[in-house]
């Protein structure tokens, strides 16, 4: 992508929310071969005593689902860029036996990595008050990525109202921008610096020495990269201290990704699946009224992986340093 010579953006990772009204073009219902095969590596896991982190695709083996996980890894990387399954009984099993769905499901599509300092490969999206972290408070999130390169969500207890996660395709974004606000273009294109109190826990400096673009292309594929809070910085700078252009930017493609023609607004079921590529996705959350008991509090687990067969995002358009497998993930802490 040339700042010199911007053009759109095509292929199937870019669409409209209009594209996908219809949950049948975009929604996998797992057959009862496919069930059995989940229910039964439950058991296996369960029964064996393994802890999930030592659980293999050939331990959670799926072979009614071996093809359509082949095409579901096809949609996520050179499709429209996410895949839901659904059909899993919530009532059947556990939460920990939910999670280890998604562990088993989600290691037949890439490397599961880390996503905090405490190492926790299965992290819990749950209003604790975590401020810094999206996925640790409540209320509605505005939109970005994740800095991996899939997020797999399952849903374990849902929202008494609300809490739709809207998805984006980015670089319908990046070309509803170039038709009508083509000047912001170069801001977005250079990208900006980030930090936040991973990268300065890590023992990186507290702001990102480098800018990396929020539209760009690694290897001929199209890369996304826009993590508004980091952005911001571990302290929560304020934007007005960023030049005007880059916070007009910054609020114009927010805007534009909020669209009701641009984005779908998923509803994430209780036991209901969700995979997003985050290098050609972007979402959010709606705001949500919470039950008031706590232990009926909406609780989503989220897991991130690592595509080694991707091509590899170079250091200049990274945030954190290569921490862990597959080259991502954040490092536990040690002290």
């Amino acid at each position: 992508m040339s700042l010199k010579d911007p053009h759109p953006v095509t292929g199937p990772c870019v669409w409209c929310g209009t594209d996908y009204r219809d949950p049948r073009h975009w929604v996998y219902q797992l057959s009862g071969d496919a069930l059995a095969d989940i229910d039964r590596a439950v058991h296996r896991v369960r029964d064996a005593g393994l802890n999930l982190e030592d659980v293999t695709p050939a331990q959670f083996d799926l072979p009614a689902l071996a093809e359509d996980l082949r095409t579901m890894a096809e949609i996520l990387h050179r499709g429209r860029g996410f895949v839901r399954l659904q059909g899993i009984d919530r009532a059947r099993y556990s939460d920990d036996e939910l999670g280890i769905i998604l562990w088993g499901l989600g290691s037949h599509l890439g490397v599961v990595v880390s996503q905090s300092q405490r190492g926790d490969r299965l992290g819990h999206v749950q209003d604790r008050g975590e401020i810094g972290r999206y996925y640790g408070i409540g209320g509605p999130i505005e939109v970005h990525m994740d800095p991996v390169d899939v997020t797999g969500l399952m849903c374990l207890t849902p929202a008494r109202h609300g809490g739709a996660t809207p998805l984006m395709s980015s670089f319908a974004v990046h070309n509803a921008i170039l038709a009508e606000r083509p000047d912001l273009l170069p801001a977005l294109y250079r990208g900006f610096h980030y930090g936040s109190e991973t990268v300065i826990k890590s023992g990186q400096p507290p702001i990102t020495e480098h800018r990396i673009p929020v539209f760009n292309f690694v290897d001929g594929e199209p890369d996304c990269f826009f993590l508004p809070a980091a952005i911001r910085g571990p302290k929560g700078e304020p934007r007005d201290r960023m030049p005007a252009m880059e916070q007009e930017a910054i609020a114009y493609l927010q805007a534009v990704a909020e669209r009701p023609d641009m984005k779908i607004d998923m509803v994430i079921d209780p036991a209901t699946v969700q995979f997003v590529n985050n290098r050609v996705i972007l979402h959010a959350r709606a705001d949500y009224e919470d039950w008031p008991q706590p232990e009926r509090k909406r609780h989503l687990l989220r897991m991130w992986l690592m595509m080694p067969d991707w091509p590899k995002r170079p250091p200049e358009v990274q945030m954190l340093r290569s921490t862990d497998r597959a080259g991502g993930g954040i490092a536990k802490a040690t002290a």
